[in-house]
C-alpha cells in the first residue's frame, strides 16, 4: 500500500488515511480476522497526527476505536457531517458558534445520539429567516 500511494498526487491524502487503515490490517478482504498473512505476522500498528499536534499511536482495531471514541476532533467532524446530512446545509450557516455548541451538548449528554439528532432538528427548525 505504501508503494502504491507514494506518488505526490496520492500521498497528500494517503499520508493521513494509510496509517489509520493499517490498524485494521488484522482483517482480510472479506473481514476475517487473521494474525498472519503468507506466514508473516500482520503489523496492525497505525498512527494519526491530531490537529492539536500530538501523534496518537495505536495497534489494532480496538485501540483505533478507543482513540476515535475519545477524540474531540472526531466528535466535531461527526457532528458536522451528521448536521449536513440531516439539514442539507453547513452547520456554520446556523451560527459560527453552533458547531462547538453542538459538540458541547453532545459531550454533556454522554454522547447520546438521540439527543444530538433532536438538537440538530431543533437548530434547523428555529433558524430565523431574514
Amino acid at each position: 500500500m505504501t508503494l502504491q500511494t507514494k506518488p505526490d498526487s496520492c500521498i497528500t491524502c494517503h499520508g493521513i488515511m494509510n496509517p489509520l487503515g493499517f490498524a485494521l490490517e488484522n482483517f482480510d478482504a472479506v473481514g476475517r480476522y487473521r494474525d498472519q498473512e503468507h506466514g508473516k505476522r500482520v503489523d496492525a500498528s497505525g498512527h494519526y497526527e491530531t490537529r492539536a499536534g500530538p501523534i496518537a499511536k495505536f495497534a489494532g482495531a480496538t485501540e483505533l476505536a478507543q482513540f476515535l471514541a475519545k477524540s474531540p476532533e472526531v466528535h466535531a467532524a461527526f457532528i458536522t457531517q451528521l448536521f449536513h446530512h440531516m439539514v442539507k446545509q453547513a452547520v456554520r450557516a446556523y451560527g459560527i458558534n453552533r458547531p462547538e455548541e453542538l459538540r458541547k451538548t453532545f459531550s454533556e449528554s454522554r454522547f447520546n445520539m438521540r439527543k444530538l439528532v433532536v438538537e440538530i432538528a431543533v437548530s434547523a427548525a428555529m433558524k430565523k429567516r431574514e
